[in-house]
């Protein structure tokens, strides 16, 4: 069977992952009709050690730099658009693309961290001299202050490659349920008229060799870690666990991490540094944008916002925020596009600032891409891609120079959401954000007494699976005074996958508090607005009008609040107005759009509105309680 298009990616993993991860060790039985496809228990990760000081969350200023000659070829034989058919400029670019002057390049946009394309699936005698000269490049990241992840493929094979240089790679290929190797699933292959890339049986212990030599050439080329791509079939925790030691006793502070969708985002449980490439473009989307295929299936939760729909990714970045327990650095690629292919449509200087500080705002590096269409701009400085990367390198600049406000935060969010290892429903944290809900999310197997105390209410929605403790934990939450939402079936497993009834005291008050039960998930608007009535008012709220969303977190090391404010609408907004419930003595408005730092007239009463100045991408209020100069 022959599979293209790039959905066909996050569908394989729907499809493949679950099963997979049910065959790990330490996975329980479960029976048919459980949901539970996850550990009951997960192994120990990395330590907070094992992150070196430069890479900790909110430093990170990244793009994803893929080229050379094996990128070249893997893109041409799986048909990606620009490059099969060839554009001849396109590929003289990518193929050239680790010229020691493309580093300017990454200076220029202040950018401090990258992946360079290492290993992609060919066998290692056809990579060797892309590695050479990736190692020099390497040595002059170094030089010049950038960081250097090897992008290497943990499960393609290049099959026609392989097999002609490793004999052996024959017995390597996932088999699948027709007896036949199982494709790669984000190729189109018609345009080469036969299927060139297969999947690795990670379960090999040949291939895991093969893997470990890949590591060894990437460590003596000086990178700083690995990246993983194509993370679908069976074994995937037992090999991020087996390739963590192997890569972490050769490299003291070697930092790994995966390319996951949403079934397997919890396996960044077991790395130290955190990707994927889920995101979409964020701002407003025109009606017909709507129709795609990755957004259509948001579309019940998105918010109409001046004739279009805004479209955010504050949902996954809580999510990511989760799983990096507070030390794990993450990066996230905007993947999808309101139009075109990322290949060939790069956003907009502007979009592509609110992204920047979109992800920022949570102390997330958004990945730039350039592979394709912008980086043959770039190479020849041509006047539609230069002012795209001018706008990159002001809005990095600026979060460099005020890193302090991006690091050593914590979430005054008001509200919990629980998610099962499932990781569902992004789309439905990206509503809730879009209707100015702060919410944090827990996973289920983190929820305890002591995890739930910060809040006023926790939203249970989608998690079918729940930890017996977790549920105690729930309980004595409620009946301390907290308010539970629960809908559906959720808690209807527990860890080990056997079926519960609904507990008794769901739609119930118990004790000092209540659990409100839904048969079904409410519609969105409704959610919301409950969810918002039963978080309270906060220290700080901010009213502004739709097109408009935020997050407030605080510096316990220096009594900072600070509020990140992002307009979707990149239009001019002054109708925003930050509420204050608490004295403190200096405020400051700062932002990439304005020239310099604003000290701005703290206001008096209790509670005090602050009338802000325009907001035209992103601005941040630093609000100091000591009266000291965030200066």
């Amino acid at each position: 069977m022959v599979l293209h298009g790039k959905r066909l990616l996050f569908t394989l993993a729907l499809l493949m992952v679950p099963a997979a991860l049910r065959a790990q060790v330490g996975a329980e039985p479960v029976t048919e009709s459980s949901p539970t496809m996850y550990p009951s228990e997960w192994p120990a990760g990395p330590a907070t050690s094992s992150v070196p000081e430069w890479a900790q969350a909110g430093r990170i200023h990244f793009a994803r730099w893929d080229g050379g000659r094996i990128e070249t070829a893997k893109a041409m034989l799986s048909g990606w658009p620009g490059f099969n058919p060839p554009d001849p400029d396109r590929l003289y670019t990518m193929t050239n693309w680790y010229d020691p002057r493309t580093i300017s390049l990454l200076r220029e946009a202040g950018i401090n961290m990258v992946w360079v394309t290492f290993s992609n699936g060919f066998s290692i005698q056809s990579e060797r001299a892309h590695q050479e000269q990736v190692h020099r490049y390497i040595e002059e990241c170094h030089r010049q202050g950038i960081h250097v992840m090897a992008y290497e493929s943990i499960a393609n094979l290049f099959w026609e490659d392989m097999f002609e240089h490793v004999p052996e790679s024959h017995n390597w290929s996932e088999i699948g349920g027709d007896g036949k190797p199982v494709p790669y699933g984000a190729g189109d292959y018609t345009k080469m008229g036969r299927v060139t890339r297969y999947m690795a049986n990670l379960g090999n212990a040949e291939w895991v060799r093969y893997l470990e030599r890949r590591v060894d050439l990437a460590i003596d080329a000086g990178a700083d870690g690995i990246i993983y791509d194509n993370n679908f079939g069976s074994h995937l925790m037992d090999i991020y666990q087996h390739i963590y030691r192997y890569g972490s006793a050769r490299k003291r502070d070697f930092l790994l991490m995966g390319n996951f969708h949403q079934d397997t985002y919890v396996l960044n449980r077991l790395v130290n540094c955190m990707t994927t490439e889920d995101g979409v473009e964020p701002g407003v989307y025109a009606e017909a944008h709507i129709q795609q295929e990755r957004i259509i299936e948001e579309r019940s939760s998105l918010v109409p916002v001046q004739g279009g729909w805004l479209v955010n990714n504050i949902g996954l970045f809580r999510i990511y925020h989760a799983l990096s327990d507070g030390w794990k650095p993450a990066m996230i690629e905007d993947g999808g596009r309101e139009v075109g292919e990322r290949e060939t449509a790069p956003m907009s200087p502007t979009r592509h600032q609110l992204a920047l500080a979109e992800a920022m705002s949570f102390g997330i590096g958004m990945e730039l891409f350039v592979e394709g269409a912008f980086a043959q701009g770039l190479s020849n400085h041509n006047p539609e891609a230069m002012p795209i990367w001018d706008a990159i390198g002001k809005y990095n600049r600026f979060f460099s120079e005020n890193e302090q406000y991006y690091i050593g935060t914590r979430s005054l969010s008001p509200v919990a959401v629980v998610l099962d290892d499932r990781s569902e429903s992004v789309s439905l944290l990206n509503g809730l954000a879009a209707r100015g809900v702060l919410f944090d999310v827990i996973y289920e197997r983190d929820v305890s007494v002591e995890r739930l105390a910060p809040y006023h209410a926790v939203a249970l929605l989608t998690a079918q699976t729940l930890h017996e403790r977790a549920l105690s934990a729930l309980e004595s939450f409620v009946a301390g005074g907290g308010r539970l939402f629960a809908a559906g079936d959720v808690a209807a497993y527990d860890e080990t996958g056997r079926q519960r009834s609904r507990p008794r005291w769901f739609g119930q008050k118990t004790g000092k508090g209540e659990c409100i039960y839904y048969d079904r998930i409410p519609p969105m608007d409704e959610v919301a607005k409950t969810l918002l009535e039963a978080g309270g008012l906060g220290p700080v709220q901010v009213e502004a009008p739709n097109g408009v969303c935020y997050n407030v977190v605080h510096q316990p090391k220096t009594g900072r609040t600070i509020v990140h404010l992002l307009n979707y609408t990149l239009e001019p907004n002054n109708e925003i107005k930050v509420v204050l419930r608490k004295k403190y003595g200096r405020v400051w408005l700062t932002s990439p759009d304005m020239a310099e730092k604003l000290q701005l007239a703290t206001p008096s009463g209790n509670p005090a509105e602050l009338k802000l100045p325009l907001l035209r991408i992103y601005s941040l209020v630093v609000l100091d309680s000591s009266g000291a100069n965030p200066d």
